[in-house]
C-alpha cells in the first residue's frame, strides 16, 4: 500500500528539478531575468509541498517551518525583482 503523501513527494521531486533546469537556463539566459523569478517561485512551491507531506506525516512543528520558509522566499523574491 502507498503512503497517503506519495503524491506530494514526487510534486515535490519534479518541483526540484525544474528548478535545477531553471537555474541552469538562468545562467545562460542572464538577460531574461523572469526565469530566475520562476526559479525562487518553483522552490518556494517545493517548500510548500514538503510542507505538506510534514503535514501528512503529522509532524506539525516540522509543517509550519517549511511552510514559513516557502513564503518567506515568495516574499523576498517579488521584494528584490519589483
Amino acid at each position: 500500500m502507498r503512503p497517503p503523501y506519495e503524491s506530494y513527494q514526487r510534486a515535490q521531486l519534479g518541483a526540484l528539478l525544474l528548478a535545477v533546469v531553471l537555474a541552469v537556463v538562468g545562467l545562460f539566459q542572464l538577460e531574461h531575468q523572469w526565469i530566475i523569478l520562476l526559479m525562487f517561485y518553483v522552490l518556494a512551491a517545493s517548500f510548500a509541498l514538503e510542507g505538506m507531506v510534514e503535514m501528512k506525516r503529522q509532524q506539525k512543528v516540522n509543517a509550519i517551518i517549511q511552510l514559513v520558509r516557502a513564503v518567506i522566499l515568495l516574499f523576498f523574491t517579488t521584494i528584490l525583482y519589483f
